[in-house]
Order: C-alpha cells, then sequence, then structure tokens
C-alpha cells in the first residue's frame, strides 16, 4: 500500500483546530531541534508521513498539556512509538474513554438519576431525612438549591448526597461530620481543573470532548488511589497489610 504524504501546509491544516499556537514556523524550528524529521523531495519540500504527524502530535501535546521543554520531550521521544495509524480520528480523539470502556466502568461524569426538582420537604421525604437533617445538609454546603428563581429546589445530585448522609446517620455520622468529604471534593476538583485548563481554554468542540474525557479518567484514577489509600490507613483494623 503506498504511503501518503501530506505537504506541510496540509499538517497545519490538520493540526490546527486542535493546537491554537501552531504554525509552518514553529513546524520548521522542532525539526530544526531535531525532534521531528519529514522526507524531502526532488524539490527539496517536506514529506510528511502519518508517523511524522503522529509524533508532531504528540510533541505538541507535551508542550500544551504538560508544559514540558523541548529537552525533557526530546529524551523521552524515543521511548514512543508512533506507528502509522492511518486517518483514525476517532481512535485518537476517544483514546481516554475507549480505556475507560474497556474497564467496563461507567463514565463518571454521567447524571446520577433523572433530572428532578424538589422541594426540601419533597427532598426530606425521598430521602428519609428530617426537614432539619437536610438544613443541615444546606447549612454545611453539601447540598445547594437549584438557581431557577424560585422557592429552593434541589436536583438530582442533591438527592444522591441526602440519600447517602441518611446512611451515614445510621452509623451515626452527622452532616456536620461530612465536610471533609465536601473539603476533599473541592480541593481534587480544583486540581482536576487546573489539568484541563489548557484544553478548555482552546474554546473548540474537540477540545471540550477531550478535556471531558480527560476529567472522566482523572476521577477514575482518583477514585481508585483514594480507595487504597484508605485501605492503607485502616489496615490496622482489617489486617490488610
Amino acid at each position: 500500500m503506498k504511503t501518503r504524504h501530506r505537504t506541510i501546509g496540509q499538517v497545519l491544516d490538520l493540526l490546527k483546530d486542535e493546537f491554537a499556537d501552531i504554525s509552518i514556523s514553529k513546524i520548521r524550528f522542532l525539526e530544526s531541534q531535531g525532534l521531528i524529521d519529514p522526507e524531502r523531495n526532488q524539490s527539496g519540500y517536506r514529506k510528511f508521513t502519518e508517523t511524522d504527524i503522529n509524533r508532531l502530535r504528540w510533541i505538541l501535546e507535551q508542550q500544551r498539556d504538560h508544559f514540558l521543554p523541548l529537552k525533557i520531550i526530546k529524551e523521552r521521544i524515543t521511548e514512543q512509538d508512533f506507528g502509522d495509524a492511518g486517518d483514525d480520528q476517532e481512535s485518537r480523539d476517544n483514546g481516554v474513554a475507549a480505556r475507560n470502556r474497556a474497564r467496563r466502568r461507567p463514565n463518571p461524569l454521567d447524571p446520577q438519576g433523572v433530572p428532578v426538582s424538589l422541594t426540601a420537604d419533597e427532598l426530606a421525604k425521598v430521602s428519609r431525612l428530617s426537614s432539619s437533617q437536610v438544613m443541615e445538609l444546606r447549612k454545611f454546603g453539601l447540598i445547594e438549591p437549584l438557581n431557577d428563581g424560585t422557592q429552593a429546589h434541589y436536583g438530582a445530585e442533591a438527592v444522591n448526597v441526602a440519600k447517602v448522609a441518611a446512611r451515614f446517620l445510621a452509623h451515626g455520622v452527622e452532616p456536620r461530620h461530612l465536610r471533609a468529604y465536601k473539603s476533599a471534593a473541592e480541593r481534587e476538583a480544583g486540581l482536576l481543573e487546573q489539568r484541563v485548563m489548557p484544553l478548555v481554554m482552546q474554546r473548540t468542540d474537540q477540545a471540550r470532548k477531550q478535556s471531558l474525557d480527560v476529567l472522566a479518567e482523572l476521577i477514575d484514577l482518583g477514585s481508585d488511589l483514594r480507595l487504597s489509600l484508605l485501605r492503607g490507613a485502616l489496615a490496622s483494623h482489617t489486617r490488610n497489610r
């Protein structure tokens, strides 16, 4: 099968939506630094294979997403496999989502439960909490009313929180004790937001989709890490050393 080649202008058109700061001069600079090495035709024009493009995309991702200097990128590039991936754009864009599916995990960003709009009394009823306990959840920032400009109403996530809080209460763990979970979640959210901010700032549909895929994987990784650390912290009680 004949290898497909692209000109430097075609490579620029291919990648410009994904990398806002890419330019022909930048591609030439990366070549001058020995990071890419496209072939040349008899007239001296560059000919980029899919392997060259994959290599260039990886370099640009390391700069954009990990802020790595070229020296570090050059040291790591020999460990990468940039084999001819063809034009399977969907495979590249959905790599994270595909890994999540392979692990048979639901997307953690999918809404949990059907959309609802409940008053505080209705929320108390479905969660089997008292009205005062629902107010405590709100007092400690564990639930927030929907911003609909009317009487305070609560959505599906508030229902989930209230139901879990009710089960905690059965073990004597009160809403004020659950503030630790709220604080931890806010710190984790801040960390993840920093990670995806370079993608969000690109303001393209593709970058937004990629940011959601990255968030989903990071949330799953955080869940795995949190559980392992918790098991370790409780090892003296569970004998799981």
